[in-house]
């Protein structure tokens, strides 16, 4: 009878310590939170045309209140992105951004 207490009360330590953890990942983002973007070069004023790249597949994508960043909504982890930007000095650019620019939007709480 100790020995199952004893193993019973080891697998319930275990348990609430693994329910603790955020499953092993370091980089733990909530299951609700889809956004990711990448920074623009220069400050934007108006974003058009974003896809997949090659697919052609639009992805849902808004400029940042401060024109810095472009913030994608369910973004596929590991495609290319393409979209025409213009930006506040008058110039405009096709601008493609590889997967390794596009990182997790972080969320201070």
């Amino acid at each position: 009878m100790k020995l199952i207490s004893v193993v019973f009360l080891f697998f319930l330590i275990i348990g609430s310590a693994r329910a603790q953890s955020p499953a092993g990942n370091t980089e733990f983002i909530p299951s609700g939170i889809r956004q990711y973007q990448f920074a623009l070069p220069k400050q934007g004023a108006e974003i058009k045309d974003l896809q997949y790249v090659p697919s052609g597949e639009p992805v849902k994508g808004t400029l940042s209140p401060d024109g810095n960043r472009v913030i994608l909504e369910n973004y596929r982890k590991g495609s290319r992105v393409k979209m025409n930007v213009n930006y506040t000095d008058g110039t405009s650019e096709e601008l493609i951004k590889s997967p390794c620019f596009i990182d997790p939007v972080s969320y201070e709480l």
